[in-house]
């Protein structure tokens, strides 16, 4: 099988040029709107429909309450392909002939690998750092558990249609300079996390939002070098997946009743594991069994 070359997506890109810059910027900021409100009012309706339940306060709820609006802003960048671009979802995602298991599967078994030798080393260093979570409510976190195996990959495949698939679509073959477009990528990214707990609960949170950046830059250029977004969800949804089932810490933005739970997120370790993991991905991952 011949190996994809690494810019071969970028010179003539037939999706890209198909609309003018202007309607694409416009489809942009009405996807951005529509998860706003639209995904908004989903939230909203989802914890008024749960509050007088007696399970309202179960973390399978709480976790249920916050992607009910993913599902929104899947179907918006959806509708967006299939109505404006005017090509199926499929096509809009990969330059692939068909999407790319072997490749989605290698980014995240990659990913999976770096960020469990990550906590291995964390309870290495600091023993105490990491420790089980226990419960007595089993049930729910089983029942949270089945629904994150759900509503996890639909959050994160609809932050890289977002984030990546459609910033990908819209400036790769316009900017000779690839750069910018993970630059825009990983500005964007950063702007749309601004809200979440572990910026705004601490006071020296440049490091966490530098890693929101490079996780926009690194993502995208998974997705420019791959020519298509398949790695990116691989990668994605294993990271939040792993935090949500098995070893997440106090604090999180991510709502979830794991395993294990760890006193706070070690920021340069976390790093580490973005660059070198995304370095695997980027390099290894046009090898031809993957492609």
């Amino acid at each position: 099988m011949e190996v994809f070359a690494r810019t071969s997506y970028l010179s003539s890109d037939p999706i890209g040029m198909k609309l003018p810059l202007r309607y694409w910027i416009a489809g942009f900021f009405f996807i951005e709107l529509v998860w706003t409100f639209v995904g908004g009012a989903v939230t909203y309706l989802s914890m008024e429909g749960t509050r007088d339940f007696p399970w309202s306060s179960a973390s399978w709820t709480m976790y249920l309450n916050q992607h009910a609006n993913f599902l929104v802003l899947f179907a918006a960048v959806a509708f967006f392909a299939h109505a404006v671009v005017r090509i199926p979802l499929l096509r809009y995602v990969t330059d692939a002939p068909q999407f790319r298991w072997n490749l989605f599967w290698f980014a995240a078994l990659v990913w999976l690998v770096g960020i469990g030798i990550a906590t291995v080393v964390t309870v290495v260093v600091e023993p105490q750092a990491v420790m089980v979570n226990t419960t007595d409510r089993l049930w729910d976190r089983l029942l949270l558990m089945t629904l994150a195996l759900v509503f996890t990959p639909i959050q994160c495949i609809a932050e890289e249609l977002l984030f990546r698939t459609t910033l990908w679509r819209m400036l790769g073959p316009r900017l000779r300079r690839t750069w910018i477009v993970g630059t825009i990528s990983g500005i964007v990214f950063t702007i749309a996390h601004l809200s979440n707990v572990e910026v705004q609960s601490t006071s020296f949170s440049l490091p966490i939002l530098l890693y929101y950046f490079l996780s926009g830059v690194l993502f995208m250029e998974m997705t420019r070098i791959h020519g298509g977004t398949e790695a990116a969800f691989g990668a994605h949804i294993a990271n939040n997946l792993f935090l949500v089932l098995v070893v997440n810490y106090s604090g999180s933005s991510l709502p979830s009743d794991p395993w294990l739970i760890q006193q706070a997120p070690v920021i340069w370790l976390d790093l580490m594991v973005l660059v070198v993991c995304s370095h695997i991905i980027i390099r290894y991952g046009n090898n031809a069994r993957f492609q």
